[in-house]
């Protein structure tokens, strides 16, 4: 049976996160729920444990915002949905982010926000669900989920999202990727990225259960997917790279998955044959969206061998529009503009130039253009656009090209100051093999315009990551910026000898 509105748990008019966990503990208590490899909950214990939760909220008198760390998954996504069931928005945030900006979170959002009650939570466990107040008549727009993002300056921000914005996102995802009623979803990633917080909150809210890996380690997760028969995997295109090479290097075919869905950053071609292998019955489903919008476009199997990421959405409006604000007809690279039902609130600590809305449209910066049969094609993120020598150049475009090269596991193309030129363009890479810049040079030449083909390749033996899965550009640029202020001062002290 394949997913609809009609069959959703949700039909009868719950419409906001966490309201589907009563009917299912009463469906089939004893059936597990959630799980990261040490604790595992049945739905009744879900239950339970969010209800504890809501009491000990409740007799703290808690402000409208409470902080969640993500830590341990299991308690985190019982507390994001003992939030939400309470009128209440989670703020969610990853420990390494706590750590690296925790008093910019506490001096911005202090006054409204409360960390987590453990304490009252604890003294709750024993008597779980005795007490707990009756939920608030919940409108769908009010928030619930507050989260970071760093966009194209580099500084946090922090989004917040409605009831609405995710239910209706529950119910395009349900339709777009084919889910059905009953399905074992595996999250790979840390819960402070909203890619794998929504899939897993997806998972629990149609009834689904939904494994999580307590920290990313390809060989590892891959033995637990197995274990477990998981049907869907949500993951960036790195985690599945990773995956497929560790499922390949350890010869493990996982036959039970169904579902791939990809988001976070582009997913490269060159990694379509090895994820066959190593998933031989998993369709691929690759969606792009940002934190500020939800989902905006789609391209699975139907769209597989067409180029771009996909067509939009059901519900969502795809616009492209010129400096003017004028739409630009089909083939013409723009702003991409989006209307829908999924879009975020706005901002409630620091802010992005970039992110603009106007008359219900709102764009995050994005450059691209539609085709002819509406199949949208992604230029690169406006926030990592590179001025060199008067050529406006998207570092996305020199990535897809360094990762034809067989010898690139991974790449990451940035703009450095240039008396010359404004910026000079570099690339940071993780390499299978030795690899020649030479040979990196005339590959990209091939392929590129010569103003586009980077000055200098920096080979690192270590890939940073982000807790969700994706390259750590910051950290990354960083380490590359060091190395070209070493090769600088190599170049000046030469020239003067």
């Amino acid at each position: 049976m394949r997913f609809s509105l009609g069959n959703s748990p949700d039909a009868a008019g719950r419409s906001h996160v966490g309201a589907t966990l009563d009917a299912l503990a009463g469906k089939d208590p004893d059936r597990a729920a959630v799980s990261d490899g040490r604790e595992t909950l049945t739905r009744s214990e879900l239950l339970r444990r969010v209800q504890a939760m809501q009491a000990g909220l409740a007799s703290a008198r808690a402000p409208q915002r409470v902080l969640v760390a993500t830590a341990d998954a299991v308690p985190a996504l019982c507390r994001l949905l003992a939030a939400a069931r309470s009128g209440r928005a989670a703020v969610v945030v990853d420990p390494a982010h706590l750590q690296r900006y925790g008093d910019a979170i506490r001096d911005t959002l202090a006054p409204l926000m409360l960390e987590w009650p453990v304490a009252l939570e604890k003294d709750r466990q024993g008597n779980a669900g005795a007490g707990v107040p009756g939920e608030p008549s919940l409108r769908p727009e009010a928030p619930f989920y507050i989260g970071l993002t760093s966009g194209s300056t580099g500084r946090p921000k922090a989004f917040q999202r409605s009831h609405r914005s995710w239910i209706e996102s529950f119910r395009l995802a349900g339709a777009a990727f084919a889910l059905d009623a009953d399905e074992r979803v595996f999250v790979p990633g840390g819960l402070g990225h909203s890619l794998h917080l929504f899939g897993a909150a997806h998972a629990l809210h149609q009834g689904w259960r939904v494994d999580i890996a307590r920290g990313f380690q390809p060989a590892a997760v891959m033995r637990r997917m197995q274990a477990a028969g998981s049907t869907v995997l949500v993951a960036t295109p790195t985690q599945l790279r990773l995956l497929a090479r560790a499922g390949e290097r350890d010869g493990l075919r996982l036959a039970c998955l169904r579902r791939i869905l990809i988001s976070g950053a582009k997913w490269h071609e060159r990694d379509r044959d090895r994820v066959a292998a190593v998933f031989p019955q998993a369709e691929c489903h690759e969606f792009y969206g940002t934190s500020e919008t939800s989902f905006i476009s789609h391209r699975g199997p139907a769209d597989a061998c067409s180029e771009g990421v996909g067509r939009p959405f059901p519900g969502v409006e795809v616009e492209v529009r010129g400096a003017g604000g004028d739409r630009l007809a089909e083939g013409m690279e723009g702003e991409i503009w989006v209307r829908s039902p999924l879009l975020f609130d706005g901002y409630v600590m620091g802010d992005e130039p970039m992110t603009r809305s106007a008359d219900g449209w709102l764009t995050v910066g994005d450059r691209g253009h539609l085709d002819s049969a509406g199949r949208l094609h992604l230029a690169g993120r406006g926030g990592r656009m590179i001025v060199t020598s008067g050529l406006n150049v998207f570092a996305e475009e020199i990535e897809a090209v360094l990762m034809e090269h067989a010898g690139v596991l991974q790449a990451a193309v940035f703009g450095v100051a240039d008396g010359l030129r404004g910026a000079r363009i570099v690339a940071a890479l993780q390499a299978g093999a030795e690899v020649d810049p030479g040979a990196l040079r005339r590959h990209c030449l091939l392929r590129l315009e010569r103003t586009k083909v980077p000055l200098r390749f920096h080979i690192l033996d270590d890939w940073p990551l982000t807790p969700g899965g994706k390259s750590d550009l910051p950290a990354i640029e960083a380490e590359v910026s060091k190395r070209e202020e070493a090769a600088d001062a190599g170049v000046s002290r030469r020239r003067e000898t």
